[in-house]
């Protein structure tokens, strides 16, 4: 090989290598953020091992979540005799939380003494506000409508439903097993590139040597 086409051939192999170099921090930096997203993925799945629902027990008996049903506007605010508890839900202004206003309205209420929240009726739309507090349960007594705090109820406890934890557990399997798919072909393509860049610093070597002889050579021709 003449020195023009060992020098030419260097400089193939040496942008072939800085391609592979790039590639291989490319990759490498891929690799990193899909464990940051495993990170975020665990954490996830923590948050989902503990979603914490608010349940109804009649008996007082809240050793199992699997045996109650979730508190609910309805439930609340039902009937004793639809069996319901009987109570009334009220807003932090002191309004009536209602799905609708009713018709006819009732004997010295007016429309102001009434919120109209049409996503009551769902279970964790219900459940947050009376967490946060915008929302406090009242129960009939001598004295009239009292509030009825959460903890304080017999018949209310907290737990995390057998539902969310399979759901959360199940998909948070799937992901990881995809990810440490991904990882796994990441490993094998940086693999795959470092093995390549060894091959043509190899290579690089060889052809350096000859353009050194070459211009060794050249040297004692003309000297």
């Amino acid at each position: 090989m003449g020195l023009s086409a060992s020098q030419a051939r260097y400089l193939t192999l040496t942008a072939r290598k800085n391609n592979l170099e790039f590639e291989i921090q490319q990759t490498t930096q891929a690799k990193m953020l899909l464990a940051q997203q495993m990170d975020t993925e665990a954490l996830l799945w923590s948050n989902g091992m503990n979603i914490q629902h608010l349940y109804y027990s009649k008996d007082g008996d809240g050793s199992s979540t699997q045996d109650m049903q979730r508190l609910s506007y309805q439930l609340v605010t039902a009937s004793e005799e639809d069996g319901g508890l009987g109570m009334q839900v009220r807003d932090s202004y002191g309004r009536l939380v209602v799905s609708e206003l009713p018709d006819p309205m009732p004997e010295g209420k007016t429309v102001k003494d009434y919120v109209v929240e049409p996503y009551c009726s769902q279970a964790d739309y219900f459940e947050n506000n009376l967490k946060t507090g915008n929302w406090t349960i009242q129960k009939m007594t001598r004295d009239g409508w009292t509030d009825q705090t959460i903890d304080g109820a017999e018949f209310i406890y907290t737990g995390v439903d057998s539902g969310d934890y399979a759901m959360a557990n199940a998909d948070y399997n799937a992901k990881v097993e995809s990810l440490e798919r991904k990882d796994k072909q990441f490993d094998m393509r940086i693999q795959q590139l470092s093995t390549e860049q060894k091959a043509i610093e190899n290579e690089m070597d060889s052809v350096k040597k000859v353009i050194d002889k070459n211009i060794e050579e050249t040297f004692k021709t003309f000297g």
